[in-house]
């Protein structure tokens, strides 16, 4: 992918170019190493914190007490960064995230 895109869940997935607009789902977060997973129709809580996911991450059933619902948002995190997303979004934009294509 290049750009990385992320999106909410109405963006499709797939390899992004500058023509062809796809949010990425082979992400892997180079500070962590951890690949980056991502809930479609969810945002992640106020109260999420890097504790919360370092030690939940990646099982979903401890990651559910932080999520919440909303309807064409897409939550994405890894074991050191979170975000929640709403409309298609270039990666480049946000420094703090350390999130790269994984390839597909």
């Amino acid at each position: 992918c290049c750009p990385v895109y992320l999106g909410g869940s109405s963006s499709p997935y797939g390899i992004g170019t500058n023509i062809s607009k796809r949010t990425c789902d082979q992400l892997r977060c180079t500070a962590c190493d951890f690949r980056v997973s991502l809930f479609n129709d969810y945002i992640w809580d106020q109260s999420c914190d890097y504790l919360f996911f370092r030690n939940n991450m990646p099982e979903l059933s401890k990651l559910r007490a932080k999520m919440i619902k909303k309807k064409g948002a897409r939550a994405y995190a890894c074991q050191c960064s979170w975000r929640s997303v709403d409309e298609l979004t270039d990666l480049q934009t946000d420094q703090q995230l350390r999130w790269v294509c994984g390839k597909h």
